[in-house]
């Protein structure tokens, strides 16, 4: 077996983090029940997880994340109508951080793949700006329909 050199072991760790966080989130995704008007807050099995926006709790208005957990939840168990519902971007949301995960995991364990798998990553990353800026518009179109 050959000996792995601590300088291609640091190449990895980035790769390597986006794929925890990945996983985090899928899981999570799997193991919440999605939330429904009967119990508007999310669980795990019978226990209900409180609402945690510092923000909204703060200001009294929604922050541009407000529902994507719920969203992405609802999305991860096929009730996009709901997904759409509680937040605009989080099933567009659940399919960036699949495909991040799924990238990430080939290029770390499948090194022949590395080199064609870089280029998508590169714009998978590019991608997150997108996203960003989608969420301010999702924001700012929010605060308008809230406040006319």
């Amino acid at each position: 077996m050959k000996p792995v050199n601590s300088k291609r072991k640091s190449e990895l760790t980035p790769y390597l983090i986006i794929l925890i966080f990945c996983s985090i989130i899928l899981g999570g995704a799997a193991i919440l029940n999605p939330s429904t008007p009967e119990a508007p807050s999310l669980q795990v099995g019978k226990i209900t997880l409180p609402n945690t926006c510092v923000f909204r709790a703060t200001t009294g208005l929604p922050c541009p994340g407000c529902g994507l957990t719920r969203s992405i939840v609802a999305a991860a168990h096929g009730r996009l109508a709901a997904s759409f519902f509680h937040h605009r971007l989080g099933l567009l949301t659940l399919i960036y951080v699949f495909l991040q995960f799924v990238s990430n995991l080939f290029y770390i364990s499948i090194p022949k793949w590395r080199e064609p798998l870089s280029r998508y990553i590169k714009l998978l990353h590019k991608g997150i700006i997108l996203l960003a800026v989608l969420f301010f518009l999702n924001w700012v179109l929010t605060l308008i329909s809230i406040f006319t």
